[in-house]
């Protein structure tokens, strides 16, 4: 039996460094560019692999797009809104379809900011006494994680990945901060990049 978080694991820098090298030329170029620079407020990334059977996912996007702001939540209605873009990205079946062919989510990894930042009810009290505390330190925690991002991983096993020829999601209407998205793809005899849009939220990969 295949033991899928090793699988997981083993997929997940090889096959993503593979995209980032074998695209074109030039996409690898304008990626690199990308890498070394600020990331772009209204963009993100998705990339795709496919590997017999299994198809690897991985998006990543500036916080300021999914829950409006970069710094440490300031209330419990920041830290909600970082929980809700987590709990989004970690529903792969309703974030991605795959006309033509069915693939089934099995792995799910999810990365958000400010992580150790997460409250439960019993530290309501606590709350604003830690916060006016982290506040005199914002500048510097801003200044260290101004490159604050989401990024989520998402393995699945598809019936038929031979008759996989799109990707569709709606992160687009689910994060109207997302305006695009640069993807890139390297499936069996086929590999590129595009650019997605809220009004063309496909990527073709055939």
């Amino acid at each position: 039996m295949i033991n899928v978080k090793v699988l997981f694991i083993t997929l997940s820098v090889p096959l993503c460094a593979l995209i980032t090298s074998n695209v074109t030329a030039q996409s690898t170029a304008d990626r690199s560019s990308q890498q070394h620079s600020p990331h772009v407020h209204g963009e993100a990334e998705l990339q795709a692999a496919l590997d017999n059977d299994r198809l690897l996912l991985e998006f990543r996007s500036p916080a300021m797009n999914l829950v409006g702001f970069e710094h440490p939540p300031r209330d419990h209605r920041q830290q909600a809104a970082i929980e809700r873009a987590g709990k989004l990205l970690s529903s792969p079946q309703a974030r991605f379809t795959f006309p033509g062919t069915e693939c089934r989510a099995i792995r799910v990894q999810v990365e958000q900011p400010y992580d150790h930042l997460r409250h439960t009810s019993d530290d309501r009290d606590n709350y604003q006494h830690e916060h006016e505390h982290e506040h005199e330190h914002e500048h510097d925690i801003e200044e260290h994680q101004q490159h604050t991002e989401f990024t989520a991983r998402y393995l699945f096993h598809c019936q038929q990945p031979e008759k996989l020829t799109r990707i569709v999601t709606d992160l687009f209407s689910r994060f109207p901060g997302i305006r695009r998205i640069q993807a890139s793809w390297v499936l069996p005899g086929s590999q590129g990049a595009a650019t997605m849009t809220p009004s063309h939220s496909q990527l073709e990969v055939d």
